[in-house]
């Protein structure tokens, strides 16, 4: 099947997302249900605090653990998402080379091919490849020393770019109709379809959603839109079957909120400090504080930790 042909089997497979309540096995987180954003990984910590958001439960879904094997004693692990992405993946490979690299496994490579400006939709999208899928496997890879046939691990900062309704505002809330919830569903399951032809020899995806929006300035960038991004990852996530050729499973859950009204459940929250001047990409902290959220996250991992 060519690059064409799949891209339009996969429009016609899945270009109409549905939203669909999580569904996780064990029972329900125990708090009450509430409409105002509260971290997804903190659900189960008791009656104390909110079990579900909007009906959507506050528990991370569990997919296991994948299997990664090195080839030729390398494991190539590729970031891949938009100018977060990018910035975020730059200090995460300083921290593996550098302060962490004595608890990550040797075989592990980290090869930056995110793309500022390139959220979900040009990644999906094949009039984008050369900007991005090819310009990885012809001109990242080699610099890195890596393979394309080594490329094991992909690290998705997953986000939709277009979330602003024609008038200019952010487009409606979950669980309405044309929410960016609902868009941001079918864009992960087109994603999915893409990554086995891009690179065959993936065995595992590994996605954050975007982290804390409330210091944005811009309409499309903000609050609720950048947690129920995290919703909506945690749907599609529990609803991936366990005979996908490819493994799929929740990276670093990086939203948290403002350090003022608490943390998440690894105990990240955010200053404004954490930002720059536009209140969505991260300042040097906030690249530090992800950077150290993606590393503790992989090292639960047998593949990534020495």
């Amino acid at each position: 099947m060519t690059k064409r042909s799949a891209w339009i089997w996969m429009i016609a497979a899945f270009g109409c997302g549905t939203a669909t309540d999580v569904e996780v096995s064990g029972g329900p987180p125990p708090g009450p249900n509430v409409t105002e954003p509260f971290a997804i990984d903190r659900g189960d910590e008791g009656a104390h605090t909110p079990g579900t958001f909007k009906g959507l439960w506050l528990r991370l879904a569990d997919t296991g653990a994948p299997t990664v094997t090195a080839v030729d004693g390398v494991i190539g692990v590729v970031c891949v998402g938009m100018s977060n992405a990018n910035q975020e993946c730059s200090s995460f490979i300083e921290h593996v080379q550098g302060p962490g690299a004595t608890e990550v496994n040797p075989a592990v490579r980290v090869v930056n091919c995110a793309v500022g400006g390139h959220a979900i939709e040009r990644w999906i999208d094949p009039a984008y490849d050369d900007r991005l899928w090819d310009d990885c496997v012809t001109r990242r890879l080699p610099q890195a020393g890596v393979r394309p046939d080594q490329v094991r691990v992909i690290y998705h900062k997953a986000a939709n770019q277009f979330t602003l309704a024609p008038g200019g505002g952010p487009l409606p809330a979950y669980p309405e109709a044309g929410s960016d919830y609902e868009n941001f569903l079918a864009n992960l399951s087109v994603f999915a379809s893409r990554v086995p032809i891009e690179f065959p020899t993936v065995q595992a995806v590994y996605s954050s959603s975007r982290s804390y929006g409330g210091y944005s300035n811009n309409a499309g960038r903000g609050e609720p839109l950048s947690y129920e991004e995290g919703h909506a990852l945690n749907t599609w996530l529990e609803q991936r079957s366990a005979a996908e050729p490819v493994w799929h499973g929740w990276g670093a859950y990086l939203w948290a909120p403002d350090c003022a009204s608490g943390s998440n459940g690894t105990g990240t929250c955010y200053v404004r400090e954490d930002y720059v001047d536009d209140g969505v990409h991260p300042s040097t902290s906030g690249r530090g504080k992800i950077a150290l959220a993606m590393h503790e996250r992989l090292r639960r991992e047998s593949w990534y930790r020495r």
